[in-house]
């Protein structure tokens, strides 16, 4: 039975990918210093199982985490570990670029020592389209010059460049992945899709930066769990990777489509006119992301299961669904900012 370890397994995505990994034969450990964007209560349902392992730790403690792996022993590690909302990092910029940047440092340093006596191992960096910056025309390719416009995209950046830089010097095996927009269950309520939801069930106005124009590619969160695990057990010797959709949309097109949809469900009050208020836009705002994916999708015969539309309609469901969720996590954001785009 293989085994993966995962950093950041508790947040959005790595909560999908641990639900999906597991019904697959993997054995799974999963790091995580458990945040208030984290969703621990999932787990209590995992942590009985014999191939499923959690460990409450901050990717600071180096000499924890290397001994959490040299006994463990994966074959893959995962890293999705990362503070990734932007306009918190525009409020602090520091703690940004101090998590994102110091804990992916550390997490490539102890493979680098781990795969010299395990040949195999290799790691999956979880990065973003952001670090590309704003694309007003045509599509962002792997090898695409990193523009970079807040301190949330330029920590990735930064972990990106140490990643290539130890492959060139080391020779491990990171593979870089750049991901586009996710959403689905478990997404932080501060962040643009679950805020729309969460605003129209209550009857309140969703508010969105500028005129709404900016474009964004969006993925199930799903489909990229399904994108990622292909690499667990891949060959190939490519060492960056674009995942994406060819869902792009633009915010206020997005908004819209949630409130139809809720609309339909009779879950909202609020009229056509009224769903909506523009806000004063954000400081660095990117216009357009848009990923060349064709070398993911040719390399692995992927394709999206998901589109737009009925990834949309399961992530409403979801929500409408898991209240005392939705309820908990707006405790733990009451008094921060809620997010307008990603």
């Amino acid at each position: 039975m293989k085994k993966i370890l995962i950093t950041g397994g508790s947040g959005f995505i790595g909560t999908n990918f641990i639900e999906k990994l597991n019904k697959k034969k993997f054995e799974i450990c999963n790091l995580d210093k458990i945040s208030s964007e984290s969703t621990p209560e999932k787990f209590k349902q995992l942590i009985n199982r014999k191939n499923y392992k959690f460990f409450k730790i901050d990717l600071m403690n180096n000499k924890k985490i290397k001994e959490i792996i040299t006994k463990f022993k994966p074959d893959t590690l995962i890293n999705f570990a990362a503070e990734s909302h932007v306009d918190r990092s525009i409020d602090n910029p520091y703690k940004f670029l101090k998590n994102n940047f110091i804990s992916a440092v550390n997490i490539f340093t102890i493979f680098k020592d781990y795969s010299k006596s395990n040949k195999h191992s290799n790691l999956i960096h979880i990065s973003t389209d952001e670090v590309f910056g704003s694309k007003n025309y045509g599509l962002s390719k792997e090898n695409s010059t990193y523009r970079p416009s807040s301190p949330y995209s330029s920590s990735k950046a930064a972990t990106d460049l140490v990643a290539l830089s130890f492959n060139e010097t080391y020779k491990t095996n990171i593979k870089i992945v750049n991901l586009c927009n996710n959403f689905g269950p478990y997404q932080y309520l501060e962040k643009f899709i679950p805020t729309c939801i969460s605003k129209l069930v209550n009857n309140e106005k969703i508010p969105i930066y500028g005129k709404g124009i900016n474009v964004r590619e969006w993925i199930y969160v799903d489909d990229a769990c399904e994108a990622i695990s292909k690499l667990i057990n891949s060959k190939t010797k490519q060492i960056r990777f674009n995942i994406g959709s060819n869902n792009r949309i633009d915010n206020f097109t997005i908004a819209s489509k949630i409130y139809s949809i809720l609309k339909k469900k009779n879950k909202t009050k609020l009229e056509s006119k009224n769903f909506f208020h523009f806000v004063k836009d954000r400081p660095g705002h990117d216009l357009r992301y848009a990923l060349d994916s064709s070398l993911f999708n040719k390399t692995f015969n992927f394709k999206i299961k998901n589109n737009l539309n009925k990834g949309l309609s399961k992530t409403i469901d979801w929500y409408l669904i898991n209240k005392k969720w939705t309820q908990s996590m707006k405790k733990k954001f009451a008094n921060k900012r809620i997010g307008l785009n990603d």
